[in-house]
């Protein structure tokens, strides 16, 4: 709250921050300040805006908080650090479990680095695969580039705001939401081996069942104010009847049942039908990233 307190001397002086007591507030720099009520000439509650999506820090930071939210709602069985970078292994399945998360500084130049990298994927049977954040890293992709690294998925971090008034009003009938997936979860999108990520951490699971079959899914989880939507996937014969749009908003209700307004997901560049869907839907481009990985060319180290 702000309080504006009658100076003896005359004239007037404010303190912001939050109230302790009757008599004194701590403002944002920790100090506590005492204050007579009888100086208060006037006061009032200063409400602090929802930060927005995507908006207010300088990019960098704000890619840094993204894609560390995306990792912990998705996470890797195995995470070995090497400095700032992540390397994070599960096995075959998905590349973001599987790949370094390169944010910051790995302690050591690039090619020690790398070969670490290459070291510990490779002892697990795993091809050394780099998750690279842009436009902040994309010197790091270049070098990469350069060292025989090949790019093997674009994709771009897609964010929006969930608006106070949405409403439950839906085309179809059968949404169900859980707090754990059923077996034709996986099923439907013939991914049965996410299913040690997917379940690794608290999340919701949204579906719609026709005909007491599942032909829609989507999964929200939330870390750090932020809901992370994946897994989002409607069945082939049932596609071009509104049932994306549907699913997105119900994943949107669900998220802001959790008391969250922000929402990122990622989409693969190459799915210009899915992007359009998000953007009708007010997502925004907020960063892309890519999978650089060695292969057969490890020798060029």
């Amino acid at each position: 709250m702000s309080v504006r307190l009658r100076d003896p001397e005359g004239g007037f002086r404010d303190i912001l921050g939050i109230l302790e007591t009757e008599t004194s507030i701590r403002r944002k720099n920790g100090l506590l300040v005492d204050f007579s009520p009888q100086d208060v000439a006037v006061w009032r509650i200063v409400v602090t805006p929802t930060a927005k999506a995507g908006r207010g820090a300088p990019l960098s930071l704000r890619i840094a908080e993204i894609e560390r939210v995306a990792s912990a709602t998705w996470p890797a069985k195995e995470i070995e650090y090497l400095g700032d970078w992540q390397l994070r292994a599960t096995g075959k399945f998905t590349r973001r479990a599987n790949s370094v998360l390169a944010l910051g500084n790995p302690g050591v130049d690039l090619d020690e680095a790398l070969l670490h990298v290459c070291d510990f994927y490779t002892s697990r049977g795993l091809t050394p695969m780099v998750h690279v954040a842009l436009p902040t890293y994309a010197e790091l992709a270049e070098r990469l580039s350069e060292r025989g690294w090949q790019g093997e998925v674009h994709a771009q971090v897609m964010v929006t705001d969930i608006e106070p008034e949405l409403t439950e009003d839906s085309l179809f009938q059968g949404w169900e939401v859980s707090d754990s997936p059923g077996k034709d979860w996986f099923t439907l999108q013939k991914d049965e081996g996410v299913e040690g990520i997917v379940t690794a951490v608290s999340a919701h699971y949204v579906g719609l069942r026709m005909d007491g079959e599942l032909i829609a899914v989507g999964r929200t989880a939330s870390n750090n104010g932020w809901a992370t939507l994946t897994r989002l996937y409607v069945r082939e014969d049932w596609r071009g009847k509104g049932i994306g749009r549907d699913l997105v908003n119900q994943l949107f209700l669900t998220a802001k049942k959790e008391g969250i307004s922000k929402v990122f997901l990622q989409v693969d560049l190459r799915n210009l039908g899915a992007i359009r869907l998000y953007e009708a839907l007010g997502f925004r481009v907020h960063h892309t990233y890519k999978y650089l990985s060695l292969a057969l060319a490890a020798q060029n180290l």
